[in-house]
Formats: structure tokens, sequence, C-alpha cells
């Protein structure tokens, strides 16, 4: 019966289809990334026991019940200290930089692209901790949805509340000191990427409201507005902006949700409208592919996870545009929408647009291609001999909804098959 009135709540609160996405759009505390309809189509598999759902949601279960005795998670927690002294500033470490051989001291340190550092990870610094914070602020508002058990949006308030606002120990909005290389800079514009899975709090304090106070809410928005602000001003953050491969993606998709978040709707459009010439026609080619990841150590990796920030700023794009007023808009066919930097009201379906032979949907098929028959790839390197699929299911999970399902459908039921566990799963509607 409570699982029943669960449903019945989502639908009545987000609606479905079209319609029930521009009302989550205006609603208080909107689904930003989440699906809302996908939340209740997993919450009817739920219901029924559905084979095709129960290995993602025992997979939940299972974190989530880790999540609900793990000690909460901040930046003071770190035994490194940034340079500025205080540990509520986030620090991390180049993943990909190492000990100079030639050097006694081993600095200053020198890159190995697609080698990761130990040193990068583990509680001396804040990368790990933040990608765990993020993981179990979303597995515990999903758990808290789906079974309507307090003990789930309580602890996920508690990990928020850790992270964000107590003032012992929040994290400061900024990114002054991540992914530093020991021996050569403090902190580079490049590790603002460490922060691409904060949608995943920002969705879980959606869920769990009211566990959270509206003045807790409150607090939440300003500090992404202080972030936003220090990703759009600081030199870090301008030159991540100008970052030409999955980085700039990365950043793009960060500061249009945290703006779209915050209210400032119009600059998000702005930003997402932009991103038509600035990154989609920039950094895709005709054949469907992304030559600046192509030339990386591990390209089919790169591939799909650039696509994580790719889809997302699509989705964005379709969440921003529910909120344009009927007869506000303009058309597609409008010259005026055709010219970079001056958004007017243009439609944002960054899924079907073609710039010069170029195209989101051509990208995604070319990934969807490669699931289906991996020997079909021929861009294999030392460090990537085959593609490593499962990845994959994000990004092609996230943008089905937006084709028909003979599009991505044989890949996402290939996909199902070997990691039928994916979070993913649960969160947007499939074939």
């Amino acid at each position: 019966m409570r699982l029943m009135h669960t449903l019945l709540s989502l639908v009545l609160a987000y609606g479905l289809g079209a319609a029930g996405a521009a009302h989550a759009a205006n609603a208080p505390y909107p689904l930003w990334t989440v699906e809302a309809q996908a939340l209740a189509q997993t919450q009817q598999k739920i219901m029924a026991a559905d084979p095709a759902i129960v290995p993602a949601y025992q997979a939940l279960q299972e974190r989530a019940a880790k999540a609900l005795v793990a000690p909460l998670r901040s930046v003071v927690h770190k035994t490194l200290t940034p340079p500025s002294g205080s540990k509520n500033d986030y620090m991390s470490m180049g993943p990909y930089w190492w000990p100079n051989p030639n050097t006694p001291n081993g600095l200053p340190y020198i890159q190995r692209d697609g080698q990761r550092n130990p040193e990068s990870h583990g509680g001396a610094l804040d990368a790990d901790n933040l990608q765990a914070m993020a993981g179990d602020s979303l597995d515990l508002a999903l758990m808290y949805r789906f079974t309507q058990e307090p003990r789930y949006a309580e602890k996920a308030a508690a990990v928020i509340r850790a992270w964000f606002l107590a003032p012992a120990t929040r994290m400061n909005p900024h990114l002054r000191y991540a992914q530093s290389i020991p021996g050569i800079v403090d902190g580079r514009g490049l590790g603002i990427i460490d922060t691409r899975d904060l949608w995943k709090v920002i969705d879980a304090a959606a869920l769990i409201h009211p566990a959270l106070s509206a003045a807790e809410m409150q607090a939440l928005r300003d500090w992404f507005a202080q972030y936003a602000q220090w990703l759009s001003t600081s030199a870090n953050g301008k030159d991540e902006a100008a970052a030409k491969n999955n980085h700039g993606m990365f950043f793009d998709v960060q500061l249009a949700l945290y703006w779209a978040y915050t209210g400032e709707t119009a600059r998000a459009r702005q930003l997402v409208f932009d991103a038509q010439t600035k990154r989609f026609a920039a950094q895709f080619d005709k054949r469907g592919w992304m030559p600046l990841e192509l030339a990386r150590t591990k390209p089919y990796h790169y591939h799909t996870f650039t696509l994580e920030a790719v889809t997302r700023l699509a989705l964005y794009g379709q969440r921003l545009q529910a909120l344009v007023p009927a007869g506000q808009g303009l058309a597609a066919s409008d010259a005026r929408c055709r010219a970079p930097a001056q958004d007017i009201g243009c439609p944002l379906d960054l899924w079907h647009l073609e710039i010069d032979g170029k195209s989101l949907q051509s990208v995604l098929q070319r990934v969807a291609e490669v699931v289906v028959q991996p020997s079909g790839w021929t861009f294999a390197t030392s460090l990537e001999p085959t593609p490593y699929l499962p990845p994959a299911i994000y990004p092609l999970a996230l943008a089905s909804p937006a084709y028909p399902p003979e599009m991505l459908g044989k890949a996402l039921a290939l996909l199902r098959k070997e990691t039928p566990d994916s979070i993913h799963w649960l969160l947007w509607t499939t074939p």
C-alpha cells in the first residue's frame, strides 16, 4: 500500500510525458537530470518484481544500506592541507601525474596520460570523498522515493548538510586547488571536472524535501549560486571554459545546470545555445566521432565519458525549453537562431541539431554500433586494446527517450544483459 501511494504521489507531483516535463520544470524543487517519468515506471516495475529491474534495484538497496551506516563525509577530513591553510577548501591532484624519476625529490611531477597515479586517490585528498558523497546522496534519495522510509531521507539530508551547509564542515564554493600538480601548480582549471557529478546532489535534495527544510534548500541553492559565480569569473573557470575536449563539455554542462537550478535561466539558455557552435560543431566530425577524444590513449572510454556531458547538456536544453511560455519562442527556421551568442527564444533541441553534417545523433549511433559490434572498433591503443562497453549505458540510456526506440534499442538491450545492475536502468526511460 505504501508503494502504491508513492507511485500515485509521483504521478500527481510530476505528471507524465511532455506536460509532466513542463510541470516538473516549474515545480518548487524540480528534478533537473533524473527523469521523473522513469521513476514512476521504475516504481511500477519494482511493485511487479519485473526481472528487468530487479538487479539494478537490488544493487541500489545494497548501496543505500551501506550509505545509511557510513560516516558523514567532508572536505575537512582529508589529511593534507591546501595552500590556503583551510581544510574547507577542496583539494585534489591530477590523476595522470607521477613523481619524476630523474630528480631526487620526484619534483616536478611528469605526465603519463591514461595511467592513474594512486596518490590521487584516498583520504589524503577530496576527490574520492566528493564522488562517494554525491553517489550516497542520490542512492539514499532514490530509496526514499521508492519506499517512503524516512531513514533514507534523513541520512541523505545529513550527507548534504555535512558537505555543503554545516559551517564547520562545508566545502567552500570554489576549486582553486583542484587537480594540483606537485612541483608545478597548486590547482588548475582542468580540476573543475571533479564536480561533474554534483547533479546527483541537486536531484537528491529535490527527492528528499522536506527532510531538508525550505531554509536549507535555499542555502544549498545559494552554495551553487556562489560556485557558479566562481566558475564564470575565476581564472581557473575561464581556462576550463576555453578547453576544447571533454573538459569544455563538462564545464558547460555544469554551469548550465547550476544557473538553471539557481534561477539564472536566461544565462543557462544562452550557454546551451552557444554550445551548438562552440562545442557541437567544433568537437564532432561528420563521421560521428570526436577527434580530440580519438587522440587520447583510451578513445572509446573518452567518447562515452564525454557523452555523459553532451547528453546532459541536451537534456538541460530540453528542460529550459519547457520554461519558455507558449507563443514566445522563435521557430528554428528563424535566421536569428542561426547566429551564435544571441539566444532570444530560439529552440534548444540539441538532440536533433545538425550543423555542417555534424550531430549528436550521429555520435550516439557510432558509440551504439560499437556496443553491437565491438570488432568494428578500429581505434585500438595499447592502453585500450578493446572497448570497455558498460560506460556507454549512461549516455545511451539518458538519450534514448529523445529518439525512436530502434535507434539505440539493440545496444541498450545488449548492455542491460551484460550489466543488469546499473543504476541508470532506474533513472531514464529505456526501450
